[in-house]
């Protein structure tokens, strides 16, 4: 059985570029929390924008932003869904939670400080708020990048796509486990082969008994297990992205030699044909297109 992820998962470096980089090009900052709420990573180490500092100074207490923060994150465990919403302060932000493919809730992702409205919020206007405090305020806020409710959306989508791309190819490890960590990063770059386990124990410096030994005191899946995960993640991505590809294409391209093996081991895992899957993620794709931003007022 699988450990569940402990308060030390390490994202591998590439992940951390690419997650940096999204946030760098859209202006957004990104933190990744454990299901305990406490935070694992702050996304290039940068703390609130300038107008919720000035908020929580003067207008709200950081105990109103965490304890937000902590229903989203319920709520979001309880629907499976990304939800949006608006702080206190007027700002959107939304949190996603971070499942293993059993189901297993491993953390949360949220991303926010950014505008989708292009006034001020109605609070700032009230006359109990000072001129040089609204002032201030209003410059602040501006700087604020703005999304309109289908760009929140779409970058909604993205970090879906993109944290569900990171689970399934297990690009996520537990610290101290360099065995668990050498397999992965061999797997990865050659599941689309055909491989055996006696190759993978080779190349990681240990016996075919030894890694087995090793994988099953870590708590993790086996090496078989292991690569058909990855090549089921593979051919997932594939007919996605590709609607016009056949299932039989997918399982090769992923590694598998035998398309009936790949549909056998795709029901097994995942409990739904391969094709079901693609019907699926299709209509989830659809449903993203209903307007999903919900305000919580002050």
């Amino acid at each position: 059985m699988e450990h569940p992820f402990s308060l030390n998962l390490i994202l591998k470096e590439q992940i951390q570029k690419l997650l940096d980089d999204f946030a760098t090009v859209m202006r957004i900052h990104i933190v990744l929390f454990g299901s305990d709420g406490s935070v694992l990573r702050r996304g290039r180490e940068e703390g609130c924008s300038d107008y919720c500092r000035l908020m929580q100074t003067h207008i709200f207490s950081p105990g109103h932003c965490s304890e937000l923060d902590q229903q989203m994150e319920s709520k979001c465990a309880r629907t499976g869904q990304c939800e949006s919403y608006l702080c206190h302060a007027g700002l959107c932000e939304a949190v996603m939670p971070i499942r293993a493919p059993g189901g297993h809730l491993l953390g949360y992702l949220m991303f926010g400080q950014f505008r989708t409205m292009e006034t001020l919020p109605d609070f700032l206007r009230d006359r109990k708020v000072g001129r040089r405090l609204r002032s201030e305020a209003g410059k602040r806020y501006f700087e604020l990048p703005y999304y309109s409710e289908e760009a929140v959306r779409n970058i909604s989508g993205l970090l879906e796509l993109l944290v569900d791309y990171i689970v399934r190819c297990e690009l996520v490890t537990l610290g101290g486990d360099p065995v668990y960590t050498r397999l992965c990063d061999w797997i990865e770059k050659n599941f689309r082969s055909k491989v055996t386990a006696s190759q993978a124990a080779k190349a990681i410096g240990r016996s075919v008994s030894g890694m087995t030994h090793a994988l099953r005191a870590g708590g993790h899946k086996s090496f078989v297990a292991l690569l058909t995960e990855r090549r089921l993640a593979h051919a997932e991505m594939l007919l996605v992205e590709n609607p016009d590809m056949t299932l039989s294409e997918a399982a090769s391209l992923s590694g598998f030699q035998d398309p009936f093996y790949f549909s056998r081991a795709y029901r097994k895992s995942r409990g739904c044909t391969p094709g079901e899957y693609r019907v699926r993620h299709s209509k989830r794709q659809q449903e993203r297109s209903t307007p999903h931003v919900r305000g919580v007022r002050t």
